[in-house]
């Protein structure tokens, strides 16, 4: 047992040697620029590009229903910018909800890393 403790151990300190910052000291930016370096990299990188349509989107929308005199293509340019807004909104919600597990999985690692050295003592 104590061999898998040895284990865990020094894979948890190579992984915070990594990384670099401890979770007191990153702010928003950082986190969101370490979750790129993940396993999901490609995931995060296509919602953050979803986003960036989505606001295009919502932004064409607002031109065009603002500049709109018909109320039936009015109503359709309203539809078009309220989706697109709202698209944006669950693709933000659902990037930060994955930057939270992965805050929470580091805290688990790091948690792992105590009960080993109180293991190993």
């Amino acid at each position: 047992m104590s061999d898998l403790n040895q284990k865990i151990l020094e894979a948890l300190k190579n992984d915070e040697k990594a990384e670099g910052f401890s979770e007191e000291q990153a702010n928003a930016l950082q986190l969101i620029t370490k979750s790129f370096n993940g396993t999901f990299r490609l995931t995060f990188a296509v919602i953050v590009l979803l986003q960036i349509i989505f606001v295009g989107l919502a932004i064409y929308c607002g031109y065009h229903l603002i500049n709109e005199l018909d109320i039936g293509l009015k109503i359709n340019w309203l539809a078009g910018t309220l989706l697109s807004g709202v698209a944006f909104a669950i693709s933000r919600l659902w990037f930060f909800m994955e930057l939270n597990r992965l805050s929470v999985l580091r805290e688990i690692k790091r948690v792992e890393l105590q009960v080993s050295l109180l293991a190993k003592q």
